[in-house]
């Protein structure tokens, strides 16, 4: 029903309570968590397990186990959720080394009879950014996913929750793409 994982996108909780049909009711007339038992997305910056051997030493995995324990870590689980966050973090340092290797081989390589094709990397970098995204999801981590998951929305205060920065700066990339 739209849930992590599921395949089908679910606007997060807040926008459907702003074109909500009625109050307490999204456009479907669905019934919405009352916010009082929506909770609050505390991050969890004394709480990060050190990361795998797996992820590469500096690399963009680690930078990224350490973000998603900071700011995750309330709904996080290093009992339950450890393997699929060092997945996570290992897709991203393959994605980086994927980068990499298509800046320096260019989008065009020579095929098997000497003609010009598209570099393979491209289709691979593609197939390795739907499953980082399939992984977020699977973990709550963009703002459809935590609305399934009933773990917490974007509120007005600033300061209540620490995805509010993330949330600013994606809608920041948002609006430069399409602007």
């Amino acid at each position: 029903m739209g849930g992590p994982g599921s395949g089908r996108r679910s606007a997060p909780l807040e926008q459907k309570r702003a074109k909500g049909r009625s109050p307490g009711r999204d456009s479907g007339g669905r019934k919405l968590p009352e916010p009082a038992n929506v909770v609050a997305l505390p991050g969890s910056k004394d709480k990060t397990p050190p990361p795998p051997e797996s992820l590469v030493e500096d690399g963009p995995g680690r930078d990224r186990w350490t973000q998603l324990w900071r700011e995750a870590g309330g709904w996080l689980s290093p009992g339950t959720d450890w393997h699929l966050l060092v997945r996570l973090c290992e897709a991203e340092d393959m994605r980086h080394g994927m980068r990499v290797a298509l800046a320096e081989e260019g989008f065009y390589v020579k095929g098997s009879m000497g003609q010009m094709r598209p570099n393979p990397l491209i289709d691979k970098l593609r197939l390795q950014d739907a499953e980082i995204l399939r992984m977020e999801r699977e973990c709550g981590l963009t703002p459809s996913a935590r609305g399934a998951l009933g773990v917490g929305e974007v509120g007005d205060g600033e300061d209540a929750n620490p995805l509010t920065a993330i949330l600013r700066a994606a809608a920041q990339r948002g609006a430069r793409r399409s602007g």
